[in-house]
């Protein structure tokens, strides 16, 4: 009786392993089958404002070179001074204009004009009191306003001892989105010239260049990559009135669906930096579905967008603009802001289903190679976080459960069944 005891409780103990077996074996397919991925990656974009910056220096023929001018000591009736007002562009293309004025320490006496003035190119037109340029100057070009003063031939020596002088100051205006109308007495209109704010190095970048964007859900590391490190990296340096523009490949070359989605966050940034985001007007589009229009600053921005369902090896277009107030001054020439984008993904898992929530809000797939998303604001529904395999329904692992504690009373009750 002992022994078929013994081998009866040894037939249980068994069953009990199988039944653990099968139970984790179900409850690791049930894990898999509703498991998702997620990622994220942020992207510092950068907004810097241009300047505008001109110097002027004057030179003087000698032989068959330029030295600087120097004021001579004596000049002479008919005598003809080499003296060349040369402007130089050290910034972004401006259009430039010139003053020239005359002055004597005897004021009943006859001056110097603009008769006097010799060799002004046929690039520059007179317009009331000042020269216009009427081409515009670009970075690191220099244009000369003329080249030499006569003194009349006519004057006797009671112009002896007249101190005279010619002064030539020069002004320059933004080329981006200014056009002048030389037609006009006044080719520059009403604009107010102001005392620029330069760099301290006398340089000036101007960002430029053809680098292609992407965001990239990759399948070999299974994560978001994105190209370059700085969206806004193709952008020339931003003046007052400039619309820029880009676009961002975004693709998935996983073996899955995924839905990636897009934020902005302005967070950390000082007050100066979100004067600036406040200002400047932002839209975001997903091939034809504009997702969104306003400012860089707004809450809307700080939740995620989705950018729609992607499919295995399938991508689209992200188009973006910035548009910067016509209103800004030499007060934000070079100031700096920058605003984070964040992109991130859900990756389902192979044999998921699209999601009941997807299916009411129409949210479709991707595929190909030049398909087009949906687009739909989702809110806070991605996840931040990494996961894999944690979201297994509540009532799925009860229905286990409760079949795993039913199983070995009814089994004990048969193995009791058969003994003597």
């Amino acid at each position: 009786m002992k022994n078929r005891a013994e081998k009866a409780g040894g037939h249980v103990k068994k069953k009990r392993k199988m039944l653990v077996g099968i139970l984790a074996a179900l409850l690791c397919m049930a894990t898999g089958a509703y498991g998702y991925f997620s990622d994220s990656l942020e992207i510092k974009n950068h907004i810097t404002m241009g300047d505008i910056r001109i110097n002027m220096t004057e030179f003087a023929r000698k032989g068959n070179g330029e030295v600087k001018y120097r004021d001579p000591a004596y000049i002479f009736p008919g005598e003809r001074i080499s003296k060349i007002p040369r402007i130089k562009n050290r910034a972004l293309p401006c259009w430039i204009r010139a003053h020239i004025s005359y002055g004597s320490d005897k004021d009943d006496m006859e001056m110097l004009s603009d008769r006097n003035i010799e060799g002004i190119s046929s690039g520059w037109i007179k317009r009331g009191d000042y020269y216009y340029y009427t081409k515009v100057l670009k970075k690191q070009e220099s244009v000369d306003l003329f080249q030499s003063v006569s003194v009349p031939a006519v004057w006797t020596e009671e112009h002896g001892g007249q101190k005279l002088s010619v002064t030539v100051q020069a002004d320059a205006i933004q080329a981006a989105n200014f056009k002048p109308d030389f037609t006009a007495m006044s080719p520059w209109g009403n604009q107010e010239i102001q005392d620029c704010v330069h760099e301290t190095n006398g340089t000036m970048t101007c960002k430029k260049g053809e680098r292609k964007l992407s965001v990239e859900f990759q399948g070999k590391a299974h994560k978001l990559i994105a190209v370059p490190d700085d969206f806004f990296a193709n952008l020339e340096t931003a003046m007052p009135g400039d619309v820029l523009t880009d676009t961002v490949k975004v693709s998935n070359t996983t073996k899955n669906d995924a839905e990636i989605f897009f934020r902005i966050s302005t967070e950390g940034r000082t007050k100066e930096k979100l004067d600036m985001l406040k200002n400047i007007c932002f839209q975001i589009a997903m091939g034809e579905k504009v997702l969104y229009t306003g400012t860089l600053d707004a809450a809307k921005l700080q939740k995620n967008h989705s950018l729609g369902v992607f499919k295995s090896k399938a991508s689209g277009e992200l188009k973006f603009l910035l548009e910067i107030p016509k209103e800004w001054d030499n007060a934000w020439a070079l100031k700096k802001t920058d605003v984070s984008w964040i992109f991130s993904v859900q990756d389902e898992t192979s044999g998921m289903n699209q999601t009941e929530e997807q299916k009411q809000n129409g949210a479709q797939s991707l595929s190909g190679d030049s398909a087009q998303a949906s687009v739909k604001d989702t809110g806070s529904r991605q996840k931040s976080s990494v996961k894999t395999g944690d979201s297994m329904p509540v009532e799925l692992m009860l229905l286990l459960l409760m079949a795993a504690g039913i199983s070995i009373p009814v089994i004990k009750k048969w193995k009791g069944a058969k003994k003597p």
